[in-house]
């Protein structure tokens, strides 16, 4: 008995190295996360590039779709090995996470409608106006005028509806990442002429991947492979195949 326990204990391990369980954020869009029209998961830089970090590590990945608000429990628990594009930041509690070196960066900027003035300075700009956010999103620059209700803030779950709200009046202006407004405009190319966006960012973040404490891979493991990701210009290629860049 002693001998088949130990078989299967070891049996398990190798089935956990031979997948990578990636925590997908339901609400991410395209670019980013590119779904087809029965919502499973067909493209998006971060599908090839978390693709891309599966075959360094020779393990099939395996997407686990989650809303904000749960995806970092999954990670913590173990549920989920990985999540990437994510930051410190971002959590209350970092070092419930192992972390990645940075690499792919995100420019959030701030839209309004099109006879609005456009905000350049933040938070000062954004100062006593209700702002569209997605739900479980965290906003460090404007943290202290939402606690002292300076500014308000509008949750919705994903990027289109930040927009309709917006269009209709339910909010002064949206945050979102600069991927995510060139996603929606791509998808809606009429909205366009509707919207401003703020020249300046409102933020830029190196994001970074967070590894689960629990997981039986290592963050040496997946830190050599994004390392040779950025050397051998892979996270670039990726990043102009749908229409980013580094800067």
């Amino acid at each position: 008995m002693t001998c088949l326990a130990v078989t299967l204990s070891v049996a398990s391990q190798v089935q956990a190295q031979d997948q990578l369980k990636i925590a997908g954020f339901e609400t991410l869009s395209d670019p980013l996360i590119i779904f087809d029209q029965r919502h499973q998961l067909v493209g998006g830089l971060l599908k090839d590039y978390t693709d891309a970090i599966a075959r360094g590590l020779d393990a099939k990945p395996v997407y686990l779709p989650y809303s904000r608000r749960r995806i970092e429990p999954a990670v913590v628990s173990g549920e989920a090995d990985l999540v990437c594009y994510h930051s410190p930041q971002w959590v209350d509690q970092p070092t419930d996470f192992a972390w990645t070196i940075p690499n792919l960066p995100q420019t959030e900027r701030v839209v309004v409608r099109k006879e609005t003035v456009v905000p350049n300075e933040f938070p000062d700009d954004l100062q006593g106006k209700k702002i569209a956010t997605q739900i479980g999103y965290h906003y460090p620059a404007i943290a202290p005028d939402l606690a002292a209700g300076r500014t308000t803030r509008v949750d919705m779950t994903d990027v289109p509806s930040m927009f309709r709200l917006l269009a209709l009046g339910g909010a002064d202006a949206l945050i979102t990442s600069e991927s995510e407004i060139a996603g929606y405009f791509k998808k809606f190319p009429d909205k366009h002429a509707l919207y401003s966006v703020s020249k300046t960012p409102f933020s830029v973040v190196y994001t970074q991947c967070a590894l689960s404490l629990k997981s039986p891979w290592k963050i040496e493991q997946i830190n050599r492979i994004v390392h040779r990701l950025q050397e051998n210009g892979t996270q670039d290629r990726l990043m102009r195949k749908y229409g980013l860049s580094e800067k």
